[in-house]
């Protein structure tokens, strides 16, 4: 059986049992937040019988096997790298609250506003997609309107007064633009 992670998954567990709860229950081997974790992750409408057919098989004691593979697949369904600095952290920093509801709202955002996608497509993305895509959409804006680091430059004053040297290069470049021109 095949999982899909995204973010309509995490907001579906993180209403119906909250990302504490699915970690407590995961630990646990508890059946009903794993088959919710099946649920969420698949469209398949077989999905459930395929479910309970793996636990008539193997029995609900090889519950706690699934441990790990499901905690990745929250995981990524939640947004959550081990190695890169989590939004709660960096809300925590800057002295802000961090909801996960607000932080799964803030993807969907992110997904439907920026980026203009679909809400279907949105739903279907994991927040780690959301995140590299708004960062390509950051980059292409930066490409072409500039950013505030090329701001940095002065800017030209025309009260400003102008040394010949100034005025004579400007008139030589003004000829070779019209010769090129021409």
């Amino acid at each position: 059986m095949r999982l899909r992670p995204s973010l309509r998954a995490a907001t579906t567990l993180q209403h119906k049992h909250g990302l504490g709860g699915i970690v407590r229950g995961l630990e646990h081997g508890d059946f009903g937040i794993i088959a919710d974790i099946v649920m969420a992750a698949t469209d398949d409408p077989a999905a459930y019988r395929i479910f309970l057919e793996i636990v008539a098989e193997k029995g609900v004691r090889h519950l706690p096997l699934l441990y790990d593979d499901l905690s990745r697949f929250v995981a990524i369904c939640f947004g959550i790298d081990a190695d890169a600095e989590h939004p709660a952290e960096t809300r925590e920093k800057a002295g802000k609250e961090f909801s996960i509801e607000a932080g799964l709202e803030q993807f969907f955002e992110i997904g439907t506003g920026w980026l203009g996608w679909s809400p279907a497509d949105t739903w279907a993305a994991t927040p780690a997609e959301i995140i590299v895509a708004q960062r390509g959409l950051v980059t292409k804006l930066k490409a072409i309107h500039g950013s505030a680091e090329d701001n940095d430059k002065p800017e030209y004053d025309p009260r400003e007064p102008v040394s010949p040297q100034q005025v004579r290069e400007g008139i030589a470049t003004l000829r070779a633009l019209s010769r090129q021109a021409q």
